[in-house]
């Protein structure tokens, strides 16, 4: 996640979804929040704002909310927080982008998880935001960009029993298409001794995936009916086997 996304459509998405299914649980959404860059034009995925007709049914409440933030020209994941659309929610927003030589930088990615993991203790519902997804081939965390993925071990390490974990992926070229590539990550994370791993997509504007692990029946009964009403919107849910 950057600053300059916040108000998107993607965060539009993962809002109105978080909001369907938050209570009666403790939600923690942890930013992985990295610097703002300015080689794209990455975050101005805003114009759905101007198309209330189409898009503010989702979530009305959400939608004027996020008008607002991004009308008052502040976009920042702090201004995100301060909405309040969220009440019950804690938030980590500690940088995850390190100085220094690859060992050093793998060092102190070692040291934020493990606040995050701290800080995420009591939550029983974790929504990680990292910037572009699920770690890539070629990752390795003493990389000087390895602070915009989040690696399965990750993955593994917060979604302890109990605990439903959301996770965020932009979807990719990878060669067989968005539908191989979300079965793809389902199978890796498998690997990784994850059981139920359901997934929405969301193609608006750009395709992303939110992974949803460790959730219960009433949770999934609850997205499948959100995604059933929001499924002309382009956003289709695809359960685990």
């Amino acid at each position: 996640m950057q600053n300059r996304y916040a108000g998107d459509i993607g965060d539009y998405l993962k809002l109105a979804l978080l909001r369907t299914i938050v209570p009666p649980h403790k939600l923690g959404i942890a930013w992985w929040l990295y610097p703002d860059e300015a080689h794209n034009s990455d975050g101005r995925h805003i114009d759905y704002l101007n198309h209330p007709a189409r898009w503010r049914s989702i979530d009305p409440e959400l939608f004027d909310a996020l008008a607002d933030t991004v009308r008052s020209g502040l976009r920042s994941v702090e201004a995100l927080e301060q909405m309040g659309v969220l009440p019950r929610a804690t938030f980590f927003r500690r940088p995850c982008s390190f100085d220094g030589n690859p060992p050093d930088r793998r060092s102190a990615r070692a040291d934020w998880f493990a606040e995050l993991m701290e800080w995420a203790a009591d939550r029983d519902l974790v929504f990680a935001d990292p910037d572009n997804g699920i770690e890539p081939s070629s990752f390795s965390a003493g990389q000087r960009r390895a602070g915009k993925s989040i690696t399965v071990a990750e993955i593994k390490a917060l979604a302890v029993p109990g605990r439903t974990v959301i996770v965020y992926h932009h979807q990719t070229r990878m060669r067989g298409g968005h539908l191989f590539e979300i079965d793809h990550w389902r199978q890796r994370l498998k690997g990784m001794g994850l059981d139920r791993i359901d997934a929405v997509r969301a193609a608006p504007y750009s395709a992303r995936v939110f992974f949803v692990i460790n959730a219960t029946d009433p949770v999934r009964d609850i997205i499948r009916h959100a995604i059933g009403r929001w499924t002309s919107k382009n956003i289709t849910w695809h359960p685990s086997d």
